[in-house]
């Protein structure tokens, strides 16, 4: 086996009350963010990286590396469908991480789930000209092992559950709509957004499958017929913990492209996922197991709901379990009067299960609303869930932040003594001491300032952990427990509206003259 080395590092973290602290029962009783009381440091978009104070960034995986043995090598210039089989894909987001029981050597082992919802042809193709047979393999899921050993995380090619599933990956479907649309199909296509579960799964978020359809509608699988458009835009659920496993896409939660999903638990073991609607103005969705997660299928029945603006918060509106309701979610969600949030993205959960975050992207609105301040810079919300009762038909909402550059955004809301501000937060995570991090993506558009990660404490300022090259956003972060290690993905750096494969704004991470900018999962550690 080839191994990389990871430094590692105990990221610094003081002691911090629950982040839920934020959020109470009402608007009215949670006060916004003191705004900054000085505009804060410039943050331009530059060739390279940048840490934060305290820490530094390990390169972990890039496009290009070997992820099955035997596989050719990369040949940027010369992409061939079997390069694309065994190598880590362009772009990602992360959609999980999960440690599997302690083997009997001891050595401490991660999995981790990439998800690589697009292939841009401009910037992947040295010819400029689109392969759509190497596209539609690059995309879909990627499962990568990592392993501690001397001191360092390494990864570990060819490791047991490493495999990609992609455009030819044999996939079943399950629930309600599996008697209509088919209960198998080949194929994962964009998925956009992903989590994993208590129940040690990975859940993946199909996004709009339509441009990937007409894309491949040559390269075979089917794809030319219409039919198979209904068996794209589901949830897939993943074991990633076995290699052998098939995907099966979970009709119960609905069929729309979504942005965010996270997952959590009643008391009684049943499964409740969260979910946003990937669109300018998109809804939240709840879904409530009926079973038990042990029994393997519990996410094929239970009550789908959506969130209406309701008082000082939201409350939750059941929404059909039948066939027309589950294929056509967002008509129905709009139909029960959901709130059309402003580009609804990540999630994540506070460790108390006390509080939802949901970031928004932002969007200019003429009638703004107390949880919607038409801002294009966008916003993160902060849902207080009553007595960590994930059921509740309610929850209280607030505002915990409001985007933009002080300097020249009205508006703006931050904790005091924030030194740095944000732009289009997409994605959130939450670490063991109850920090948020956010990842911003600005859609390759970094003239206003670059995307990056940052961390809003639970009783401090906002501060920055990590900015990433021109053209380049954050596709998610996530967390290991045991060595305090932070792992994050730069998505598409370079990869500014006017760039391509020939005309990158940057060739980070190598800053080579004969290589092409490359996608990287980075590990933050304390300098």
């Amino acid at each position: 086996m080839r191994r990389r080395g990871v430094l590692l590092g105990g990221l610094s973290l003081l002691p911090l009350l629950p982040l839920a602290a934020r959020a109470q029962s009402t608007l009215g009783d949670n006060p916004p963010p003191a705004l900054l009381t000085a505009p804060p440091s410039s943050q331009p978009a530059m060739l390279d990286d940048k840490t934060g104070p305290g820490f530094s960034r390990i390169v972990i995986a890039s496009w290009g590396d070997l992820v099955e043995p035997g596989t050719p090598p990369f040949i940027p210039t010369a992409l061939t469908a079997d390069q694309a089989d065994g190598q880590f894909p362009y772009d990602g987001m992360i959609a999980g991480l999960i440690t599997p029981p302690l083997a009997q050597d001891g050595i401490p082992r991660l999995v981790m789930v990439v998800a690589t919802p697009d292939i841009p042809a401009r910037m992947v193709f040295a010819s400029g000209q689109d392969n759509p047979a190497v596209a539609g393999r690059m995309q879909g899921v990627t499962v990568i092992n990592l392993q501690f050993l001397g001191g360092r995380w390494v990864t570990v090619d060819g490791g047991y559950q490493t495999r990609r599933i992609s455009d030819s990956t044999l996939c079943s479907i399950s629930g309600p709509a599996a008697g209509s649309v088919g209960d198998s199909v080949q194929g994962v296509l964009a998925p956009a957004a992903g989590c994993a579960t208590a129940w040690g799964n990975v859940l993946l978020a199909e996004g709009d499958a339509s441009a990937w359809l007409t894309r491949l509608a040559d390269v075979g699988y089917g794809y030319a017929d219409p039919a198979q458009a209904a068996r794209f835009g589901w949830v897939v659920e993943l074991n990633p913990l076995d290699p052998d496993s098939i995907p099966v896409k979970r009709t119960a939660l609905g069929r729309l492209p979504r942005a965010g999903l996270v997952a959590a638990q009643t008391k009684d073991g049943r499964p409740v996922v969260f979910f946003t609607q990937d669109s300018q103005a998109g809804a939240l969705f709840r879904f409530i197991a009926a079973t038990a997660a042990t029994d393997g299928t519990a996410l094929d029945s239970g009550t789908l709901s959506v969130a209406k603006l309701s008082g000082n918060g939201i409350a939750w509106v059941d929404l059909g379990n039948d066939l027309p309701s589950l294929v056509g979610l967002d008509g129905v969600a709009q139909t029960a009067g959901a709130e059309m949030f402003d580009a609804p993205g990540g999630l994540a959960l506070s460790g108390d299960g006390g509080t939802l975050y949901m970031a928004c992207g932002g969007a200019n609105r003429a009638m703004a609303d107390a949880l919607n301040p038409g801002t294009p810079h966008g916003h993160i919300i902060a849902f207080a869930i009553p007595g960590a009762d994930v059921t509740a038909p309610g929850f209280g909402a607030s505002l915990a932040l409001v985007a933009g550059d002080p300097s020249v955004a009205e508006g703006t809301q931050y904790p005091d003594g924030s030194t740095v501000w944000l732009r289009r937060p997409r994605t959130l995570g939450m670490d063991v001491s109850g920090r948020l991090w956010i990842g911003t993506d600005q859609g390759g558009d970094t003239s206003q300032g670059a995307d990056g990660l940052f961390i809003l404490n639970s009783s401090g300022p906002l501060e920055l952990a990590y900015l990433a090259p021109i053209g380049a956003a954050i596709g998610g972060a996530a967390f290991d427990a045991g060595t305090f290690t932070t792992f994050g993905m730069v998505r598409h750096p370079g990869a500014t509206p006017e760039a391509s494969f020939n005309y990158p704004a940057t060739r980070w991470p190598t800053l080579q003259p004969n290589m092409p900018p490359q996608s990287t999962v980075v590990g933050l550690i304390s300098a």
